[in-house]
């Protein structure tokens, strides 16, 4: 009864191990039985010498199951290395016997005339043995290493990716917040220019709220966009601030992670329009690089402002996700005294696919 337990746990084990890739262990021993029918052609085909190997193979197939499902997982890789040692020596010689048979009778009878049980003979039947333990194992460990590395590179983008998305939900709402201000300042001003204005701002909102979403985006409609919204925040903010503008136009071939330059636009209007020392001033310079785009962005500042300036959630933001999608392939300039303040960040982007 105890040994039928064993023989029914040890074929569970199995079946639950490699179900998954059952036809690929199929596959490996037929190839192995096929090289050793090459190597040791015995009878009169290779076909004959192939199909004496069989159950040689079944039998070295047993022995590496046995080790990898059972002894490895449940003392190996606990640390329980003396009772591995052990099991693995007994079940070495518990299979080297009828493998010895097995082999002597199929195989070795037509090449050889020492008796079965000489010591010589067993010795290779062993060594053979430790040969496919050994390599199976090897294989196992590449194998569990190679899954390790995958589910940690898995792991690793899936925590990238929550965590740009937490990024980007800080993003949408204060710039949701900006146009309402921005939607609210061309309502009051009356301008027959409002309908289309209001379109055009629903273009952008569509853009950062759904499009943006996807992952990246084509660098044209950002450059677009980023025009669209430097034409609102002029329109809203009319004479508080002059705005210099050159947007060059960037390569068709490549891709960007959406609202990074918006983040600098952002940031410079909200500062250059605040100035009690007449009109403000913010200047914006677009230019496509041979591997990717630069944004160039200086403002004027407010006196007693400069602290304010340097920080915030917004740059903070801006570096995390360079950081994160960009890393290595990204500048980013900083420079300000009391009343300027100058930002650069060039990129280089990947190409469209």
């Amino acid at each position: 009864m105890v040994f039928q337990n064993a023989v029914h746990k040890f074929f569970s084990d199995c079946e639950n191990s490699i179900a998954k890739h059952k036809i690929y262990h199929v596959l490996f021993w037929l190839l192995y039985a096929s090289l050793t029918a090459s190597v040791i052609r015995i009878g009169n085909s290779w076909f004959d010498s192939f199909q004496r190997q069989l159950p040689i193979v079944a039998t070295h197939a047993l022995a590496v199951y046995v080790n990898l499902y059972i002894l490895l997982p449940k003392l190996l890789l606990v640390r329980n290395y003396f009772t591995y040692i052990i099991s693995v020596l007994l079940l070495v010689a518990g299979a080297t016997f009828p493998l010895a048979i097995l082999t002597h009778r199929l195989v070795a009878k037509e090449v050889i005339q020492d008796e079965v049980w000489s010591s010589f003979f067993l010795f290779l039947i062993a060594v053979g043995l430790f040969f496919s333990l050994i390599l199976s194992m090897t294989l196992k460990f590449l194998k569990d290493w190679y899954e390790d590395q995958q589910s940690k590179r898995e792991l690793k983008q899936v925590q990238l990716q929550t965590e740009l998305m937490y990024l980007k939900s800080q993003i949408n709402p204060h710039f949701l917040f900006n146009s309402l201000n921005n939607l609210y300042a061309l309502t009051l001003m009356k301008s027959d220019l409002a309908p289309q204005i209001v379109l055009r701002l629903s273009d952008i909102l569509r853009y950062v709220l759904y499009e943006s979403s996807e992952g990246k985006v084509d660098i044209q409609k950002e450059i677009q966009h980023l025009g669209d919204f430097i034409m609102l925040e002029k329109l809203r903010l009319g004479d508080r601030v002059s705005v210099e503008l050159d947007l060059a136009e960037p390569q068709s071939d490549m891709k960007i992670e959406p609202m990074l330059y918006l983040t600098l636009v952002e940031n410079a209007f909200k500062h250059g329009a605040q100035t009690d020392l007449g009109a403000g001033w913010v200047k914006i310079k677009g230019q496509s690089t041979a591997d990717g785009y630069a944004l160039f962005v200086e403002n004027s500042i407010p006196p007693k402002s400069t602290k304010e300036t340097a920080g915030g959630i917004g740059l903070a933001n801006l570096r995390k996700r360079l950081d994160l999608i960009y890393q290595g392939k990204y500048q980013l300039d900083i420079t300000q005294d009391e009343a300027h303040y100058s930002v650069s960040l060039i990129l280089t982007l990947s190409h469209a696919s």
